[in-house]
């Protein structure tokens, strides 16, 4: 499934990330580093952040991810991603997102 739109996030250093932005039944390809963001977005289009995280490779991961019930029961529709490989600069993106963002199950 073809991505959706983007997201223009701003972090707390007021540095922007771009991610591409899809449906909640999206399936990734294998491999994919990258930092994602699951959120809700309502009829009125305004969109809730419910957690944000990083990983080496996003489809095993969205496929049997750990908070998997608390994203249903947040009603989770989107999922937004930016592809990095590098494990220290998505804990950066991370750390710096957080702050701004306050995702609910974070």
């Amino acid at each position: 499934m073809p991505k959706i739109g983007e997201n223009s996030l701003i972090g707390q250093s007021g540095k922007t990330y771009r991610m591409n932005v899809y449906t909640s039944d999206i399936q990734f390809n294998d491999f994919i580093p990258g930092v994602y963001l699951m959120s809700s977005v309502d009829d009125a289009g305004e969109e809730r952040y419910i957690f944000l995280g990083e990983t080496d490779n996003i489809y095993p991961l969205l496929q049997k991810h750990p908070e998997q019930a608390k994203f249903d029961a947040e009603n989770y529709n989107r999922i937004s991603f930016h592809m990095n490989a590098s494990r220290d600069v998505r804990a950066a993106i991370i750390g710096d997102l957080l702050p701004t963002l306050k995702p609910v199950c974070n």
